[in-house]
């Protein structure tokens, strides 16, 4: 499909924050809202002009609530950036964007941030790769699509 071909139709455009500690291995922090059956990344969506870098910026603040001047950084550069036309259940298309980014926690915030809680854990690369933890709690599946689609982590990392 041309660009004139997809600009009828619905778009999404999503960043994805890699919030990640090494400890031997990568962990990644996902979060787990009320309500939610599954461990999710930090994901936003742009709003009006934003970059896919400052969507990402903005939610990171807000979802971890630090601080975005001091606490932490965002990568410069998306370490990955797609689009794609995805078919939906009903026939109809959907143009989609996504950008993933790496995201620095800096040591002065990351004592909140440490330990598991109900609310927030630090998974594997392996449990991410699987899209479930080791026992059995689901990962948001779109973004574990995204990321074994793209190879943007690796089990053994």
């Amino acid at each position: 499909m041309g660009e004139l071909e997809t600009l009828g139709m619905d778009k999404i455009f999503r960043s994805v924050a890699l919030v990640k500690k090494i400890e031997g291995n990568y962990h990644f922090l996902l979060s787990r809202k009320a309500g939610s059956d599954c461990w999710e990344f930090v994901v936003a969506d742009r709003l009006n002009q934003e970059s896919f870098r400052e969507s990402v910026t903005r939610e990171v603040a807000w979802q971890l609530d630090l601080d975005r001047k001091s606490d932490f950084i965002v990568s410069s550069m998306a370490q990955l950036s797609m689009e794609y036309v995805e078919t939906r259940p009903d026939g109809s298309h959907q143009h989609v964007a996504v950008a993933f980014y790496n995201v620095h926690i800096y040591q002065r915030a990351m004592p909140g941030l440490q330990t598991a809680s109900a609310t927030r854990q630090w998974l594997t690369a392996a449990e991410v790769c699987q899209g479930a933890t080791s026992d059995d709690q689901p990962v948001d599946p779109q973004v574990v699509k995204w990321i074994n689609k793209w190879s943007v982590v690796q089990p053994w990392q």
